[in-house]
């Protein structure tokens, strides 16, 4: 049966679907996408399945129901809602395909409205959903991240439900892609990092957020600056330090306001993501002992995250690399960052 039969068929009620929520249980090569972010008239990027139940058997079977090339066709998005069907399938190997499709997407929605529509935050809503469970399965994050997993997954539910926050991450991928992909990363070791400390839910939870928005000031740097290949100027260098108090300050107006429930660390952290241990670090130059408990912290993973992706000006460093570096970096007065967290952070990245 081709994919245009089977969807006939399927269409015309003859076919059993298998309603089904979150994600699937024991191993599973496919995923599970709303079709309300499907863009009609847009050519999908990858293939699409429907769950349907096997006949005269126990179980289900993935039949599929739209090709690489074919086009959503708004139509069919009736169709299934009016069976109660509100999701499709993908296979997992396809993850960078359905990104770069959400991408292209919500950059059609952004040009179509100087608004941040509903249906924008829909998109961006799956889209953050996706870049975790990409950013998950990194090897330079290291394999303690995925113990986090549902933990992180709190979280994020927490920002899809706050609309000030999902505006804020809207706005950071607006700005700059990488700089959203850094945040997310922080965010996934930030968590899982607290939680090998044996720091509680709620504690890992509120790092984890301060993580999500610690580079908010960023995106009041001119890109020019932002992907600049060749070394920055005194006067670019100067404008770039401005970002954690353009970040304080823009959390500040939110909080209580468009943003309910951001922790009050985020605040703080925002502003002291790049102290140094030696005191040596900006904007305030803080010794250790004046910094939040979790400043050198943020510190170290936000360096260490740095380090091991592409840059415009150089390529990423292996994780091992990265940590060498760390480990060697010295102020006027000293190391950079924290001895002992630089030591539970390298047990960190290699636990088993």
């Amino acid at each position: 049966m081709d994919e245009g039969s089977f969807r006939e068929k399927l269409l015309s009620a003859q076919v059993k679907t298998v309603y089904s929520s979150g994600e699937e249980a024991g191993p599973s090569p496919y995923t599970p996408l709303s079709i309300s972010v499907l863009f009609p008239g847009e050519k999908i990027t990858f293939d699409l399945y429907l769950k349907v139940a096997k006949k005269e058997r126990r179980g289900f079977e993935f039949l599929p129901f739209l090709q690489e090339g074919e086009a959503w066709d708004r139509q069919w998005l009736e169709r299934l809602t009016f069976k109660g069907i509100d999701r499709l399938y993908f296979r997992k190997n396809d993850l960078e395909h359905l990104i770069a499709y959400l991408n292209n997407y919500l950059q059609i929605l952004k040009h179509q409205s100087k608004k941040v529509s509903p249906a924008l935050l829909a998109v961006f809503s799956e889209h953050l959903n996706f870049s975790v469970r990409r950013a998950l399965q990194l090897p330079r994050l290291g394999p303690a991240v995925k113990e986090a997993k549902s933990h992180i997954e709190n979280l994020i539910g927490w920002v899809q439900h706050d609309p000030g926050a999902i505006k804020m991450m809207w706005k950071i991928l607006y700005h700059d892609y990488n700089l959203y992909n850094h945040s997310l990363n922080l965010c996934l070791m930030g968590v899982a990092f607290l939680l090998n400390l044996k720091y509680s839910a709620t504690e890992c939870r509120d790092l984890g957020v301060s993580a999500l928005f610690h580079d908010i000031g960023m995106t009041r740097i001119p890109q020019e600056i932002v992907f600049k290949e060749g070394p920055l100027t005194p006067a670019e260098q100067a404008e770039i330090r401005t970002h954690p108090e353009l970040g304080h300050q823009i959390l500040k107006r939110k909080v209580g306001n468009s943003l309910s429930s951001l922790p009050k660390e985020a605040l703080r952290l925002t502003l002291e993501h790049h102290e140094n241990a030696d005191g040596s670090g900006y904007p305030r130059g803080l010794p250790l002992n004046r910094q939040h408990p979790w400043t050198p912290i943020m510190r170290l993973l936000d360096s260490y995250d740095s380090l091991t992706v592409n840059r415009p000006y150089r390529g990423a460093f292996k994780p091992f690399n990265s940590l060498k570096i760390l480990k060697d970096s010295h102020g006027p007065r000293g190391p950079i960052y924290d001895s002992q967290i630089m030591k539970n952070f390298i047990t960190f990245l290699t636990a088993d």
